[in-house]
């Protein structure tokens, strides 16, 4: 019989998500990055508000 390989389960996050501050309620946490190249503006999932970065 063979060896059964389990694979690694890679957690990863979506690709317009980083992690900071939000200037406007000071939570630490995701930040959302919407907008085209150039343009960008953040948004926080807790208080649900944009700002610039």
């Amino acid at each position: 019989m063979g060896r059964r390989k389990s694979q690694k389960i890679i957690k990863t996050t979506p690709k317009n998500v980083t992690t900071g501050m939000c200037p406007l309620c000071k939570t630490i946490g995701r930040i959302f990055i919407i907008g085209v190249v150039g343009k960008e503006r953040g948004k926080c999932p807790s208080c649900n508000q944009e700002f610039d970065l």
